[in-house]
């Protein structure tokens, strides 16, 4: 077990980094994305523990 933020908690961040951050590079914002839907898709499996 690794103890960190909520996984939801990092998906609304992740997302919010890709969408909204000010100044945020194109590379980092594919990224970020890519890292939400990651543990969203985790999350939706029920393979993660919130």
């Amino acid at each position: 077990m690794m103890r960190t933020i909520a996984p939801a908690t990092f998906v609304k961040f992740k997302r919010w980094m890709a969408e909204k951050a000010p100044a945020r590079e194109p590379l980092k914002r594919n990224r970020d994305r890519r890292q939400a839907d990651i543990v969203q898709g985790l999350l939706d499996q029920r393979m993660l523990v919130s």
